[in-house]
This record gives structure tokens, C-alpha cells and sequence, in this order.
């Protein structure tokens, strides 16, 4: 691969950016969601997805960073039972939002790997 189209793709795969906005939006969720007791899960896992998400922006040939995306938003789902809050709204928004991470995460993954 060229150091001209890994440069490229550096901080364009649409993807990253919307898990970095659902990363967002899961850490700000406990102010408009019900979550009780167990919002700091939320937020940790939002804050973690964010990151993580600006990390495979920065490199969008690392596919390492994709894996964790992976691994940390499939975490993310298990979340409502671990923090005790699965009976609110809250649950339900970690649990689109981690769904939706893993599956942005993978088709990048699965795009990096037919290149």
C-alpha cells in the first residue's frame, strides 16, 4: 500500500467518525436517559468507544484498532446487566448504540482487509 493512500484515509472513514459520535452520545446519555446507578458504565464505555474510534481515524490501516472498537462495543452491550441498569431507557440506547458500533467497526475491519 502507498504511504500516499494510507495518508489519504487518514480521518475519512465515515464509520470511525460515526462511532466517535455514537461514543459521544453514549457518554452523554445518562443526561436525558434513564440509567440510575449504573450511568458511569455508560460513560466510561462511551468515552472508551470515543476513543478508540479517534484512534482508528489516526490509523485507518491499523486494523488492531478496529478489533478493539470491536471488542469494546461488544463489551459495551453486556454493560446494562454489569452496571444493574437494564430495566431503563438507558439500557436500550447502549444497546443500539453498542450494536451498531460492532457493526461499523467490522465493515470497516472487512473493507481494510479487500484492499
Amino acid at each position: 500500500m502507498s504511504s500516499e493512500t494510507s495518508e489519504n484515509r487518514n480521518w475519512k472513514t465515515w464509520q470511525d467518525w460515526t462511532n466517535l459520535v455514537l461514543g459521544v452520545l453514549l457518554a452523554l446519555t445518562p443526561l436525558f436517559a434513564e440509567f440510575g446507578k449504573g450511568s458511569t458504565w455508560a460513560v466510561v464505555m462511551g468515552i472508551i468507544i470515543a476513543v478508540v474510534a479517534i484512534w482508528s481515524l489516526a490509523t485507518a490501516s491499523s486494523k488492531a484498532s478496529e478489533w478493539v472498537q470491536i471488542i469494546a462495543s461488544a463489551f459495551t452491550f453486556f454493560t446494562p446487566w454489569f452496571g444493574g441498569f437494564s430495566g431503563g431507557s438507558g439500557a436500550w440506547w447502549t444497546w443500539v448504540l453498542a450494536v451498531v458500533a460492532v457493526i461499523l467497526a467490522a465493515t470497516t475491519l472487512s473493507s481494510s482487509d479487500q484492499k
